[in-house]
């Protein structure tokens, strides 16, 4: 059953790279718009997704995530290669997003099936 808020620890993990880092408020909102639950899935296809539309996130910030979610985040929290793979596709689709606002982007973008 998925969780129905966020969990305090993955709260602090959302604002990983300084200057990039949106606020609590606009992620959490981003979830609802979004219709994403607060898995660790749906946390890897949001952040993907928010760095890839910020114009300063770059690939550099992609293996810093794969690097830190696959071997720092507490066991719980960690990805594995589907949210890895999920992170990188939310990444790239919000590339392609980047000069439309959040609100106007269709709600269902990031609900695909895993592999």
């Amino acid at each position: 059953m998925p969780e129905s808020g966020p969990d305090p620890y993955v709260q602090f993990l959302e604002n990983w790279i300084p200057g990039i880092g949106e606020c609590t408020e606009l992620h959490d909102k981003l979830h609802e718009h979004f219709e994403l639950d607060f898995s660790v899935n749906s946390e890897a296809r949001l952040l993907g997704f928010q760095l890839g539309h910020h114009p300063a996130g770059n690939f550099l910030h992609v293996m810093i995530f794969a690097v830190i979610s696959t071997l720092l985040y507490p066991s719980p929290y960690r990805n594995d290669w589907s949210g890895l793979r999920d992170f990188f596709r939310s990444y790239v689709l919000g590339k392609n997003f980047q000069l439309i606002s959040y609100w106007f982007i269709p709600r269902g973008i990031l609900a695909w099936r895993s592999l």
